[in-house]
């Protein structure tokens, strides 16, 4: 008997995000699976529209493990050029739109593209720094404003020309092979990138179904950018149970209500911001929403205020506190409607696809209801921080992945958010890292000693607050750091909050006591409004 190739060898029980496409498009050829702006694709189309990207990918020079970075919003061609990569075995490296060309930079030069494709109106900043991008031998654009490209760039819907073909492309894929390589805010000043594999969208899959109640029926907006891995989730829950994604080129509170309204969305996935603004819109209470069946608030917890005005808009509509990481692949847990009402200040319990536990300092689980660093472990963990082993090592001390946030459980299960040991700032549904900010400050020739929390907010859920203690004989303003930070830092990242002080409170060792500056800022921001 012939002997088996290694590609039928892997392919007959292989672990590829990239065949989710493959059976849904089998399961439902005419079924709508996406739709930005005015082009729809059925999961049929969207197939073959993806796989001749990864012929295209291959002409190109793209082999299994290769990166391809794209700074661009939400589009279609972000989609499909995502699964061309993942049906190679190539990675992508999404960058948010909002980074400024230095952080841009960084992130490019680490992760070592071959390609860069950049939505056509942000390729002006892009060409500041083209010829400091290493390892990128091909640049090209997304058209999406109809602005010229620049002589040489490539059209990125070349990758995907009718003369391709469609057929399947050939590739051994293993369940810890690379998916996605996403650079997330961390407590150093520089971002690591989070290694997220193909089993860990595997098994976010069977946390959709189970924990988020998806099914085929289901109508979702695709409005989080999609260099999130919240959207990624959401799509590739999407495309494995064969809901349809209505694609968004940011979020837009205006079209997200015609949405809901004109197409029967039946799940929205926003953090908090969306939640509060959405009520004020002109008109609001006629508005007819009733198609929601859950309404899943991530990022922080929602004010109860609102919530409680959400509920007697929707009363048959399920609720849904979600917290999640991208080192997570973004799981974690949830807090499910039912529980609500006994626990409205809990993020819930595990995800099906993770055991989590609280630990003390000496890496030992704690008893219900001692506060300590939740640490998880499952399919759902990340492969690893991409050229970061010993921060790796770290992370996955004992066998469990340290999250480095502050919680305590209790006998139920159920988690509650005590603090960010990581001095994140979650802000607008961003995390934004506090050292990094400080770290800019600090190049601020006027600005001697700085200090970088996050202040509740009734907008943004925490808002961005810079405490700066000034270089003696020198005199700073609030809109002086504001304009100096708007340089070369992406927008959320921009202290909301300035306030100026003689010195800063410290322990023995040096380190600057943020609780006590919190609890001073809070005076102080209460005495300026």
């Amino acid at each position: 008997m012939k002997s088996l190739t290694p590609f039928e060898e892997n392919v007959v029980r292989r672990v590829s995000v990239g065949d989710f496409l493959v059976r849904s498009a089998a399961r439902y050829p005419r079924k709508e699976a996406l739709r930005f702006r005015d082009r729809t694709y059925t999961f049929t189309a969207l197939n073959d529209a993806v796989n001749r990207c990864a012929h295209g990918l291959t002409q190109m020079g793209v082999r299994k493990g290769d990166r391809v970075a794209i700074l661009s919003h939400n589009c279609d061609q972000f989609v499909i050029l995502w699964w061309g990569l993942m049906k190679l075995g190539a990675v992508i490296t999404p960058l948010n739109f909002m980074l400024k060309n230095e952080e841009v930079k960084y992130i490019i030069n680490h992760s070592e593209p071959g390609l860069f494709f950049v939505e056509d109106k942000l390729i002006p900043n892009m060409l500041a720094i083209k010829d400091e991008l290493k390892t990128v031998r091909a640049f090209g654009y997304i058209d999406l404003a109809g602005e010229a490209a620049p002589a040489g760039w490539m059209n990125i819907e070349d990758l995907w020309k009718a003369d391709l073909p469609a057929v399947e492309p050939e590739a051994i894929i293993a369940p810890d092979d690379p998916a996605l390589l996403l650079y997330t805010s961390g407590t150093e000043s520089a971002p690591k990138g989070v290694i997220n594999t193909h089993l860990n969208f595997f098994s976010i899959v069977l946390s959709a179904a189970v924990d988020l109640h998806f099914t085929k029926r289901d109508v979702i907006i695709g409005g989080i950018p999609l260099y999130h891995v919240a959207a990624m989730y959401l799509f590739i829950a999407c495309i494995a149970i064969g809901a349809t994604n209505l694609m968004e080129y940011a979020p837009d509170p205006f079209e997200i209500l015609k949405f809901t309204q004109e197409e029967g969305v039946t799940m929205w996935v926003w953090p908090p911001t969306l939640y509060i603004n959405l009520p004020l819109l002109p008109n609001f209470d006629q508005l007819n929403l009733a198609s929601l069946k859950l309404c899943i608030v991530f990022g922080a917890l929602c004010p109860p205020a609102v919530l409680e005005r959400w509920r007697a808009k929707l009363p048959a509509t399920k609720f849904m506190n979600y917290y999640g990481q991208t080192e997570m692949s973004p799981l974690g847990a949830c807090l499910q409607d039912e529980d609500f009402s006994a626990r409205p200040d809990s993020i819930g319990r595990s995800h099906i696809p993770l055991e989590l536990k609280v630990f003390g300092p000496d890496e030992k689980e704690l008893p219900r209801g001692e506060v300590g660093e939740l640490v998880a472990r499952g399919p759902a963990v990340m492969r690893g921080y991409y050229k970061e082993e010993s921060k790796t090592a770290s992370t996955f001390r004992g066998g469990w992945h340290h999250t480095g946030d502050i919680v305590r459980m209790d006998e139920e299960g159920f988690i509650y958010f005590v603090d960010r040991a990581k001095d994140i700032i979650k802000t607008g549904g961003e995390n934004v890292s506090s050292q990094e900010v400080e770290a800019f400050l600090y190049k601020h020739p006027k600005v001697a000693d700085a200090a970088v929390i996050g202040m509740p907010d009734p907008v943004w859920s925490e808002a961005v607050t810079a405490i700066i203690v000034p270089r003696p004989g020198e005199t700073l303003s609030e809109k002086e750091i504001v304009d100096f930070c708007k340089q070369s830092l992406a927008g959320y990242k921009v202290p909301k909050n300035i306030l100026f002080v003689e010195a800063l409170p410290r322990n023995p060792s040096g380190k600057i006591l943020k609780n006590v500056l919190r609890q001073e800022c809070e005076a102080k921001l209460t005495m300026k409004a």
